[in-house]
Order: C-alpha cells, then sequence, then structure tokens
C-alpha cells in the first residue's frame, strides 16, 4: 500500500516538474519554495480545468529528438516576456504589501 501511495506522489511530482521547469531546481530562496510550489499547482489545476495537454514525461533524454534550434528573434521575445512577468509579479507584490 506505501508503494502504491509512493508511486501516485511521485508520478504527481512528474507531472508538475515536466510542465513547470522552475521545479527542476527551486532556485527561488528557502522563504519563496512553498509559495512557488502552491502557485505550480493552482496553475496546473487551472491547465487541467481548460483541458491543456499534460506534458509528456518519464522519456529518456536521447529519445526527446534532436535539440531544437532557437533564433534570435525568439529570445528576444523571451526575455521581454521575461521582463513582462517580472514587473507583472513585482506590481502584484506591491500591491499585495500595501493593502496590509
Amino acid at each position: 500500500m506505501l508503494m502504491k501511495g509512493r508511486s501516485a506522489v511521485v508520478d504527481a511530482i512528474r507531472l508538475l516538474k515536466g510542465r513547470w521547469k522552475i521545479l527542476e531546481d527551486l532556485d527561488v530562496g528557502i522563504n519563496h519554495v512553498p509559495q512557488t510550489i502552491v502557485a505550480c499547482c493552482v496553475l496546473h489545476n487551472l491547465c487541467q480545468i481548460a483541458r491543456e495537454p499534460e506534458p509528456e514525461t518519464g522519456r529518456e533524454p536521447d529519445e526527446i529528438g534532436p535539440a531544437v534550434r532557437i533564433l534570435e528573434s525568439e529570445k528576444l521575445l523571451y526575455y521581454q516576456g521575461q521582463n513582462l512577468r517580472h514587473a507583472l509579479a513585482d506590481d502584484l507584490h506591491e500591491r499585495l504589501s500595501s493593502s496590509r
């Protein structure tokens, strides 16, 4: 029974890590780890509600296929998106902190 329960937990963690790469190393600072995990779980639940496809997990790196080439324009869009996400997160944090 314990092994069956453990297997379900391992599968759930693998699914979350497959969808949210930040969970691979959790380099967010010890104080933000619980909030990061909860946020990923909530976002995962929203993806489930929206019937988003689950990421493929459990495959060996050589089974995934050749490395994907990233164009410079894609890198620029990634960094612009990253900057926007950080700005939105900072604004939300500021608003939540000032409402207390």
